[in-house]
């Protein structure tokens, strides 16, 4: 029976400005989308940002550091600290430092400029790495004074502008830096750049025109939308505000009528947006991840032109993340009839034991209209066919909100799971005398997840399972993430294991979510909340964060992959933040789904059950690193204080990287997962720091402007990492292959399964072994797979014979892999009948004391090295790689050297390749190119950085032997170059650098 109640609603407040749920295209339905992806209008206005790559002092610049007695007033005790933090850098010999730890604390460093003349200056401040999200820098100028808050840990040793602003000859004239919250802060010095007074005046007038539909910004950039301003490289450190503009014609069949509405809805902007249509100011945004609209209706021209305006300031940045400036999703108009769904959302109830299902179906729907009106609401459940129909009637008044719950039970349903992600769809319609008015239509799953004092159970197995903290960027895509960078990514995570995981700190990207829907990844979706001292945020109530909370639970509650919330992460003081938050989730929002705070403090004496919101989740999760302790310690500490509550670890990690290269592994990882293999059971999962690297500011980064934790790198390469964590993620212990018989054709096969106590441990069902072997040509001779009965964590071990036909003579290697329901590889297994293949030296570029050595791999090695002669005549072998180049250092300058290489695989090293004899010169080693491609039309090039390059050069063309054109940047890390069509282009690289400059670099052919 169906059941129906009508009301309008309490626990789940309105939202008028919600996404709401993604509805079909067609006029039929009632809805129609405009998309205004693709080229937008770029610019910032002079003076409204800076991107410190291009800031040098000058002669003409004011410049006071931390030393100038005569300049520098300081108040409160300020340590001079010679040596920075995290290996930071430092302007001079040395800086300033002061812990704020109680307040009232007026402690402050004051840069005094006693100007001999009044004008106009753009002032910068410096500093190095320190602990403080918020150190304040206060401008005491000729009108007044203005607050800038920055993030010490992200922003190191650069030049920030903090404005311009007119300073006068006054005593009073300077620039302070303290803190209004805990935290220690650095300060070292300041600049002051004089400004010409009529180009001030001028920049000063642009904000209030470059809205205005008749503004010409013809001479603007052209951006694609979604997209950030960084993939302009002169904006690749862009920090500010700056400005977008479109032209829209709205489609002819689009009339303005008394009935439609027609909204402007943006999934993203990071991270404060102001909107303009056609002259008007339409509305503010603040957060950069949740999505937002207006109704735009009456502002639009539906005769002519339209133009949309909007102003974006990426000034805020949060952890160690980087903050990519710009419209990052997608952008849309929407026309709809004045009565809409504006929110549907289903919560699925499985019965385990009878298989059937209790659905429970909310729906909210918006009367835009001037009257009341008397609506019919039908739903339909669907799997092909359709499996249930839900029927009710709403009135609802003029201009108002109002939901309807419909209820009825689903028989013989088929679970959601990780291995097989089972998505049935609902349709809903609403209709006024028998026309219909809208239709939504979302995917949703039927899983159930429950938990005991130290189990996670899905679908009432107990599981033990693993995964990532994937940072939602691209080196050159940014946080706009286009979906051929999602689907690698979340295939690549399935590929290493990952089942459940913390995903992010921050609101995802929808078509994340909607893959881990479709491909099986357990998840908890967390607010980009990271310091309450944020001064976004308004205590006690903290109204943004509820509004983002809203934002990203409203437009994702459907998803089965999302089985939790998470209203902030490592945050300090927040017991009550927590409680009181956590609590207005499961009141107003979704009062279904687990609901969490990630800690890294409850190991800590004063963080107790009385002290800590660890009290109030449904399971702890918590950060673990080295310096909070022994792992043992910290899990003993966790379960003495909580012992009801299991833990789920959301991260962990080593430190970053020393350096970029993929030829690393972390072997500290397997000592790490002991402490969960058969003891802390409490314990039931893991996300490790971090799936991928990414662009950062913060202390520790490398040159290239990259933390370097991940498995992959920013251009989605795999380390040699990846394959440590692929098998210590995965439910097997190994796939053992014994008995190999050419004459019987048959093989033993024996599969060691984690049991219940191990770690990752789930139940393996429809699961497969594949396997092939491979002749010396590289040619697949032989493939076949095998079905395997289901592996139970109970049944500890599989036995199993592989067969094939007669097989040639020269095979190769023997390839077995795992491969679960979603056709990922949980276990490889690779078995060589042959030494790895000779392979050859394609070319060595040489270098100061160096060369690179660079080669095409062969098709059945796992690593590479090189062998030659040292200066004592001693044979010296090279580190091995994975990739396709070694770089021999420490070699005698003007000495020839005979180098040969050698592959490895399982059965041995190979026969080392022709000597190829070089020299080192005088010239320093260029970049190395990590990945380069044409995409929007631009060429695209990643590489490596030092800390000491000043510029790259690039030549390239649309053939081997003709690179006519240049390009300099100096951007490290990544360039784009426009191109004008071309889908082919041949390029090279060097670099100049404070130790000289390089050789150019081979040439590189890259594709569309």
């Amino acid at each position: 029976m169906i059941k129906v109640k009508q009301h309008i609603t309490f626990l789940f407040s309105i939202l008028l400005l919600s996404c709401g749920t993604e509805s079909s295209n067609t006029s039929v339905t009632g809805e129609e989308e405009l998309s205004l992806n693709g080229k937008w209008k770029f610019h910032a206005i002079y003076g409204e940002g800076s991107n410190y790559l291009n800031i040098q002092e000058t002669e003409n610049d004011l410049l006071i550091d931390n030393n100038n007695k005569k300049h520098v007033v300081t108040k409160g005790e300020w340590k001079t600290k010679k040596i920075g933090r995290k290996g930071a850098t430092f302007f001079g010999k040395n800086y300033l430092q002061h812990s704020f730890n109680k307040f009232p604390d007026k402690a402050s460093v004051g840069y005094y400029p006693k100007f001999k003349k009044a004008g106009y200056y753009e002032a910068f401040v410096r500093f190095p790495y320190e602990s403080h999200l918020t150190a304040q820098v206060t401008i005491f100028h000729t009108n007044g004074q203005d607050k800038k808050y920055f993030n010490q840990r992200s922003i190191c040793d650069e030049w920030l502008s903090v404005g311009i602003y007119r300073f006068d000859e006054s005593e009073t004239n300077r620039i302070e830096i303290g803190a209004i919250a805990q935290g220690s802060v650095s300060a070292d010095v300041v600049l002051f750049r004089p400004i010409p007074e009529a180009e001030y005046l001028k920049a000063k007038k642009e904000p209030n025109q470059v809205y205005l539909p008749e503004f010409d910004d013809s001479k603007w950039h052209d951006l694609k939308v979604p997209g950030h301003w960084g993939m302009i490289n002169e904006f690749s450190n862009y920090r500010g505000n700056a400005w977008y503009r479109k032209e829209i014609i709205l489609p002819s069949n689009w009339k303005e009528n008394k009935n439609k509405r027609v909204r402007l809805k943006f999934d993203g902007v990071y991270h404060v947006s102001n909107i303009y249509l056609n002259g008007n100011f339409i509305g503010k945004n603040r957060g950069g991840f949740t999505p937002f609209e207006f109704d735009v209706t009456d502002k639009l021209n539906f005769n002519g032109k339209n133009i949309v305006a909007v102003e974006v300031d990426n000034t805020v940045m949060v952890g160690a993340t980087w903050n990519w400036g710009g419209i990052i999703r997608d952008v849309t108009l929407v026309k709809n009839n004045d009565l809409r769904i504006s929110h549907q959302y289903i919560h699925a109830d499985p019965n385990l034991k009878t298989g059937s299902a209790n659905i429970k179906l909310r729906i909210r729907v918006e009367n835009k209209s001037s009257e009341t009106k008397n609506i019919n609401i039908d739903s339909k459940i669907l799997d092909k066919s359709e499996l249930a129909t839900l029927n009710g009637k709403l009135t609802i008044a003029a201009n108002s909100t109002k939901e309807l719950l419909l209820e009825t039970d689903l028989q013989n349903v088929t679970l959601w799971h990780f291995d097989a992600p089972k998505l049935y769809q609902f349709e809903t319609n609403i209709s006024e005398n028998g026309h219909t008015l809208h239709k939504a239509t979302d995917n949703f799953g039927i899983r159930k997840v429950t938990l005991t004092d130290s189990k996670m159970i899905l679908n009432g197995e107990p599981v033990r399972l693993a995964g990532f903290n994937r940072v939602s960027e691209h080196r050159f895509y940014g946080s706009s993430e286009p979906m051929s960078v999602l689907e690698k990514d979340v295939d690549l995570m399935k590929e290493a294991g990952a089942n459940f995981m913390r995903i992010m700190h921050g609101t995802q990207n929808k078509k994340l979510i909607e893959l881990c829907d479709r491909k099986g990844i357990l998840i908890f979706e967390e607010v980009n909340v990271r310091d309450l001292d944020n001064e976004e945020f308004t205590a006690p109530e903290f109204p943004l964060i509820k509004k983002w909370l809203k934002g990203m639970i409203e437009r994702d509650i459907n998803h089965p992959s999302i089985i939790g919330w998470s209203v902030g992460n490592e945050l300090n003081n927040h017991f009550e933040f927590a409680r009181s938050t956590m609590e207005y989730v499961k009141t107003k929002l979704d009062p279904y789904r687990l609901l969490t705070c990630v800690s890294n403090s409850g190991q800590k004496p004063d963080y107790t059950p009385e002290t800590d919101p660890n009290t109030f989740v449904d399971i702890i999760m918590h950060n673990m690193y080295r310096w909070q302790g022994e792992p043992q310690e910290i899990l003993n500490t966790l379960r003495k204080k909580w012992p009801n509550k299991p833990i789920f670890i959301s991260e962990f990690g080593f430190d970053p990287f020393a350096s970029p290269s993929l030829d690393i592994d972390k072997p500290v990882l397997s000592e790490w997962i002991q402490h969960f293999r058969n003891k802390n059971e409490f314990v039931v999962g893991t996300s490790m720091w971090t799936f991928n690297d990414y662009r950062s500011g913060y202390g520790g980064t490398s040159a290239e402007e990259n933390r370097v934790w991940g498995i992959i790198n920013v251009w989605r390469q795999k380390r040699k990492y990846f394959e440590r964590v692929k098998k210590e993620q995965s439910p097997v212990k190994d796939i053992e292959i014994t008995n190999i018989d050419f004459e019987k054709n048959t093989a033993n096969i024996e599969i060691p399964i984690r049991d219940s106590h191990d770690y990752p441990s789930y139940a393996m069902r429809n699961y497969k072994l594949e396997y092939q072997f491979k002749n010396t040509k590289g040619k697949t001779v032989y493939q076949n797979s095998v079905n395997l009965p289901d592996l139970l964590p109970k049944n500890k071990i599989w036995n199993g014979t592989l067969k094939w036909d007669t097989l040639p003579e020269d095979i190769l290697a023997l390839n077995i892999k795992l491969i679960s329901p979603t056709n990922y590889s949980r276990f490889d297994k690779t078995v060589s009948f042959k030494k790895a293949i000779q392979p050859g030296i394609k070319q060595i570029i040489p270098g100061k004391n160096s060369v690179r050595i660079l080669f095409e791999t062969v098709q059945n090695a796992n690593e590479y090295f090189v062998r030659y002669k040292n200066a004592a005549g001693k044979f010296t072998e090279s580190y091995r790689t994975i990739t396709n180049s070694i770089d021999i250092t420490n070699l005698e300058e003007g000495k020839e050297y005979t180098f040969q290489l050698f592959a490895v695989n399982d059965k041995g090293i190979s026969k080392g390749s022709r000597g190829k004899n070089a020299s080192p010169n005088k010239k320093i080693l260029p970049p190395t190119i990590w990945k380069s491609f044409i995409a929007d039309n631009k060429l695209v090039i990643g590489y490596s950085s030092e800390f000491e390059d000043i510029k790259y050069n690039v030549r390239y063309g649309t053939s081997n032997d003709n690179l006519n054109q240049k390009f300099i940047s100096n951007v490290r890390g990544m360039m784009s170059i426009d191109l004008n069509g071309e889908n082919e282009i041949y390029f090279q690289i060097k670099r100049k650098s404070k130790l000289g400059i390089s050789s150019w670099s081979q040439i590189i052919k890259t594709k569309h």
